[in-house]
């Protein structure tokens, strides 16, 4: 090893980087400015006076040349071989009242894993199975466009737009059996997870169940609490309800939901219904089935789902009777 020095010897003492890093070349002794500026180009643009390579500049400069020749050839951050505290970082220099500084920023790569894993924390968050994460707005039935288009605009225009905090009301869909309901409500969720939001996609019938069921099983073999539940439907920026008034309607059911709109009402965060009932028969069909303080509750709770909600009706036939029959004359 002629003619290198150890960086020990530099700094006075040792071992100051890893094994890797324990040599210098003699250049940057004789004429650090030149050495430096011939490997970095922004230093040659920033011209700094010789004065300001000192012995310490040199060890951060060259931590930052060998971090470099580490991201050489990268072909992603699993294959980033550097270690997991710096893993998916690069060093950069930075010029401070003309005195050079490290500096270390995430890479290219190490954004796409971390929005990568972002959109599969979004999507398993939002309770979306393989089928609906298949219905989009492009493959929406072209009949089911011509027959509400404004239903349609709406629905594209707030998947497009709503941002959490902003004053847009939900949509309460209804309409007659395979109309399509539940494939724009998913559309919605689909492109709103894709820019990058907290939705969460339930089944009226199976929710409501469970919520009742968990009331029997309170704080029993390591289960989420209600409290735990309904907080995760209260927390989703927009939360979508299928198919509701399917759900056996009772004290229990009507109390879940009350509070899951309660909660989102102060910040108005919206919410999607799909249902087969409209908001009037919804509406009677929640009171016939409650008493006292239940039937106060379940006004009050229609009362925010028209706050929350602006209502439309899905026209159409049945398209899983049409693709039946279809299918039959083939």
């Amino acid at each position: 090893m002629s003619g290198m020095v150890r960086i020990g010897e530099l700094v006075g003492k040792n071992s100051f980087f890893s094994e890797r890093a324990k040599y210098l070349d003699p250049g940057m002794l004789d004429n650090p400015k030149a050495y430096w500026e011939a490997r970095f180009p922004e230093l040659r643009e920033a011209n700094l006076p010789a004065s300001a390579y000192t012995p310490s500049t040199s060890l951060r400069l060259m931590n930052v040349w060998y971090d470099r020749k580490k991201c050489e050839g990268c072909t992603g951050y699993q294959s980033c071989p550097k270690n997991d505290d710096v893993k998916g970082h690069v060093f950069s220099i930075g010029i401070v009242d003309g005195m050079i500084i490290e500096q270390v920023n995430s890479c290219h790569f190490y954004r796409q894993h971390m929005e990568k894993e972002l959109e599969n924390r979004l999507w398993v968050f939002s309770g979306l199975n393989d089928g609906h994460r298949r219905m989009t707005f492009e493959n929406f039935p072209r009949e089911q466009k011509k027959l509400n288009k404004e239903l349609c605009r709406r629905a594209w225009y707030f998947a497009q737009n709503y941002v959490p905090g902003a004053d847009m009301k939900g949509l309460y869909i209804y309409g007659a059996y395979g109309t399509a309901k539940t494939h724009l409500a998913c559309a919605m969720l689909n492109q709103l997870i894709a820019r990058r939001l907290k939705v969460l996609y339930v089944q009226a019938e199976r929710t409501f169940a469970a919520l009742s069921d968990l009331y029997f099983r309170e704080h029993r073999d390591g289960l989420p609490t209600r409290s735990e539940i309904l907080d995760k439907y209260i927390s989703a920026d927009v939360l979508v309800i299928d198919e509701l008034g399917h759900e056996n309607v009772n004290d229990a059911s009507i109390w879940a939901l009350y509070t899951i709109l309660n909660g989102r009402e102060p910040q108005r965060k919206p919410v999607i219904i799909t249902s087969n009932f409209s908001p009037m028969d919804l509406a009677e069909r929640y009171l016939e089935r409650a008493a006292g303080e239940t039937s106060r509750r379940a006004e009050a709770l229609i009362s925010r789902l028209y706050w929350l909600t602006d209502d439309y009706e899905m026209h159409g036939e049945d398209y899983r009777s049409r693709k039946y029959l279809k299918n039959l004359d083939s």
